[in-house]
């Protein structure tokens, strides 16, 4: 079980203080505590004996986990492990929008966060604290971001305890509140596979170039890939997105290469 922030609403706090006539300012302020929290995660695949690679995949800002999942069917093989954990800010959308589901959530929000980071920093080494173990020692590991999501996984990294193999960030999308080149100066160094797609659907935030060179300015060997085709292809990937046990640390060529 992990722990959460829940932030008390202004508004109550200032009712309460109106309601006792006090005039302290402080009171007003949004106040922060720690209380479990439940948190949720689709595995396509089972850990144990036969898992040869683990991915851990992070979706994009208000994505529907089911629908995260349905772009990875083709990357769930006998030994592939997916895991899909799904943000900690939850909220329900139109009943139009999602008739089959409707609820989806982020990684993180603008005004809380630093708080946000530490949460999902604290919840996905957790969940890869209960994974990893069930799997034999040593299984490569590979952290998938998409959107939002690839900011939420290089923070997570940067900050945690979990070890990993490769990272590959897809239509990435940092927000200004996040400082990019300290985020990426504070991960280790391992092979990075920045990856935009060939068709213009996305912002010119994902198209890559501007992160590959980051990274490289970080120390980092990245590369930067095209995906053709459009919305989220992701079984474009294939089994080459993975680094074999053998070959683990290797650094991927920098020059953009077509999927």
């Amino acid at each position: 079980m992990r722990a959460a922030v829940v932030v008390l609403r202004a508004d109550s706090l200032a009712n309460a203080a109106y309601t006792k006539g006090c005039t302290n300012a402080n009171l007003m302020l949004p106040q922060h505590f720690t209380t479990a929290r439940t948190a949720r995660y689709i595995s396509l695949g089972e850990p144990g004996p036969a898992v040869q690679h683990i991915w851990f995949c992070l979706h994009g800002e208000g994505q529907l986990l089911s629908d995260f999942a349905a772009q990875l069917v083709n990357l769930d093989t006998p030994e592939r492990l997916l895991i899909l954990p799904e943000g900690l800010s939850r909220f329900g959308l139109p009943a139009d929008s999602a008739p089959t589901e409707t609820t989806a959530a982020a990684w993180f929000s603008p005004e809380t966060l630093e708080i946000d980071m530490d949460d999902l920093t604290a919840y996905l080494d957790s969940l890869a604290a209960q994974v990893l173990p069930a799997c034999p020692a040593g299984t490569p590991v590979t952290v998938l971001g998409y959107g939002q999501g690839a900011a939420a996984a290089c923070r997570w990294l940067a900050a945690g305890n979990t070890h990993y193999d490769k990272l590959l960030l897809y239509a990435s999308v940092f927000p200004p509140e996040i400082d990019r080149r300290a985020t990426l100066e504070a991960l280790p160094i391992q092979p990075v596979v920045v990856l935009t797609t060939t068709t213009d659907i996305f912002t010119p935030e994902v198209s890559g170039e501007g992160l590959v060179h980051d990274f490289q300015e970080a120390g980092h060997s990245a590369q930067l890939r095209y995906v053709s085709g459009d919305g989220l292809r992701l079984a474009a990937l294939g089994a080459s997105a993975e680094i074999p046990a053998t070959d683990e640390g290797t650094p991927p060529p920098t020059t953009p290469q077509e999927s």
